[in-house]
């Protein structure tokens, strides 16, 4: 379940404004417990915020209590903690309720310039079309209902609280699939912006090696053995790259078991399981290989995928991650159901014609493009009235 996400901007002058950002879910919980955190500063949202720092504007976070680290930290910008109510209802990992967002943007209705959100079902994002309906925005990533259910919640929500009181904020889609499934509700839909990732001067001109990668947790719902599978018939059939190694980046639950299908494959020394890596060192095998290959069962925006497109390195995916798309569009690698041993093959092959396209969409998606693409998509609508 994405976190719920809210920004505040404030003009100043021209070029400056003063950003709220309401983001109670910090992290995604496992089974809705919240987990036990040391720092926030590894989240998006808090590249985000930074990523607005560094633009000149300030910046404030409101998250939820509940998400709050076990040690106090110092943070570049002001962390504000708001305590969650009723949560056998409003569960503080999946739809936290926070009344203090309220009289928090109450007080400060008449400074606001936009207020950002997550999610169209959400609610802090109804408080904020309550409040400042014309300066609100939400950012949207799902692309279907809620299975919740039976949908019931959400078609009612879409069908009758966006609609009736929703109307006025402006929507920044996160793909072409939210595009497309929120434009059937509300009438102030923009041009898709994805996450932005965090890109160092270090993250780039990495010559490639003979290597490729996939990233995730190893659970079902990541499907890592059909990546694992799929490489193992690659070797196959394509003695010439028998060279190649695929790394796993990423742990679960599934490791052990995962370990003795690369054993049985005979697959020991090609297919390694590296565990969980810091940030830098992942970026580093981002930047090593020709390809990433993803074939997962159940996705949003797939991170991962848009980093390895940061970092130069093209994709090989089915079209369960609604950024499947996007690489399809922008030629970022392949983007196909069922996709095989064949396909991994062709990225190698034309990897030069894909990294260029990659280091050119890259651009774009960094978090500091993000941040001003947000900011501009608000301001174009409220020049034009759209």
């Amino acid at each position: 379940m994405p976190g719920f996400i809210s920004i505040i901007f404030v003009f100043r002058n021209t070029n400056y404004m003063n950003i709220i950002v309401i983001n109670p879910i910090l992290f995604t919980p496992e089974k809705e417990v919240v987990p036990f955190v040391q720092t926030i500063k590894e989240t998006m949202i808090y590249d985000l915020c930074m990523a607005y720092l560094r633009l000149g504007h300030s910046v404030t976070l409101l998250a939820a209590a509940d998400f709050k680290p076990a040690k106090e930290e110092a943070y570049d910008f002001e962390v504000v903690f708001l305590k969650s109510i009723w949560k056998r209802v409003f569960k503080p990992g999946l739809l936290p309720f926070m009344p203090g967002v309220w009289s928090y943007l109450r007080k400060r209705r008449h400074e606001v310039d936009m207020v950002l959100t997550s999610e169209t079902f959400s609610i802090p994002s109804f408080l904020s079309a309550l409040i400042v309906p014309s300066k609100t925005v939400v950012w949207q990533e799902l692309g279907a209902h809620n299975r919740k259910m039976k949908m019931l919640p959400s078609r009612i929500w879409y069908n009758v609280i966006a609609r009736c009181f929703m109307r006025k904020v402006w929507v920044i889609p996160r793909s072409y699939v939210s595009q497309r499934f929120i434009s059937k509700y509300m009438p102030r839909v923009g041009s898709p912006i994805g996450h932005g990732i965090v890109v160092k001067q270090n993250s780039i001109s990495t010559l490639k090696k003979n290597q490729l990668l996939t990233v995730g947790r190893l659970f079902w719902e990541k499907n890592i053995i059909s990546v694992i599978r799929k490489a193992a018939a690659f070797f196959s059939k394509y003695p010439q790259y028998n060279d190649y190694v695929l790394y796993v980046a990423g742990d679960g639950g599934l490791r052990d078991e995962y370990q003795e299908q690369i054993r049985k494959l005979g697959r020991e020394q090609q297919i390694i399981l590296l565990g969980k890596l810091p940030h830098e060192e992942l970026f580093r095998y981002y930047r090593e290989s020709k390809a990433s290959l993803f074939d997962s069962l159940r996705e949003l925006n797939m991170l991962a995928l848009m980093e390895s497109v940061a970092m130069s390195t093209p994709v090989v995916t089915n079209r369960v991650p609604f950024d499947s798309e996007v690489v399809e569009k922008e030629q970022l690698g392949i983007a196909r159901d069922g996709w095989d041993e064949d396909d991994i093959a062709r990225v190698i092959e034309e990897n030069d014609r894909f990294v260029a396209n990659c280091k050119r969409y890259a651009q774009s998606i960094t978090v500091d493009a993000v941040a001003q693409r947000i900011i501009d998509s608000f301001e174009q609508a409220s020049k034009k009235n759209i």
